[in-house]
């Protein structure tokens, strides 16, 4: 009993944090926000409905973007893998007591290679779609690759909101 006469406001606090954080984990699981889905960049089979909704796509136009998006896919998806590979056979190079020079001068060119054909099918992806949108859309797809890519819109006017710290803006 002494011992609770003692640290009796110790006592108060931790009865007070103790409620403090399962309010907190009722919170987030009574609060809990449904996640959106992804971008049409998951699954081919996955439809791009939410592409498909920030563009205000027309039906006709939604069917072209799909298949449009399954063959950047089909062309993509073993560019993307190739190219983890290399990165992997990189690493694992790295990792020996003495790595080869020339094996990761020789997988680095590989490496080139491959991410400048991914970029190409890239390219080839946007201009599709674009062939596909009207203006007002092809200005949203534009901001769309912006952000995929980290490149914010270049600023008009007097507006710096975007620039890397030194008045220059990030992505050219």
């Amino acid at each position: 009993m002494e011992l609770y006469k003692k640290n009796r406001l110790l006592f108060w606090a931790l009865i007070f944090l103790i409620v403090i954080n399962l309010s907190a984990l009722v919170s987030i699981f009574v609060f809990k926000k449904v996640q959106s889905p992804p971008v049409c960049r998951e699954s081919p089979s996955m439809s791009c409905s939410g592409f498909c909704e920030e563009l205000k796509l027309s039906d006709n136009q939604s069917a072209k973007v799909e298949h449009i998006n399954q063959e950047y896919r089909s062309h993509a998806e073993p560019l993307v893998s190739a190219i983890k590979e290399k990165r992997s056979e990189i690493l694992d190079e790295l990792n020996n007591t003495s790595p080869d020079t020339t094996l990761l001068n020789r997988v680095t060119i590989d490496l080139t290679v491959l991410q400048t054909r991914l970029q190409r099918e890239n390219i080839k992806q946007y201009l599709e779609l674009k062939s596909v949108c009207t203006p007002e859309q092809v200005q949203r797809l534009s901001a769309l690759y912006r952000d995929l890519y980290g490149c914010p819109m270049k600023a008009t006017g007097n507006q710096h909101r975007h620039r890397g710290g030194q008045g220059k803006p990030r992505c050219q």
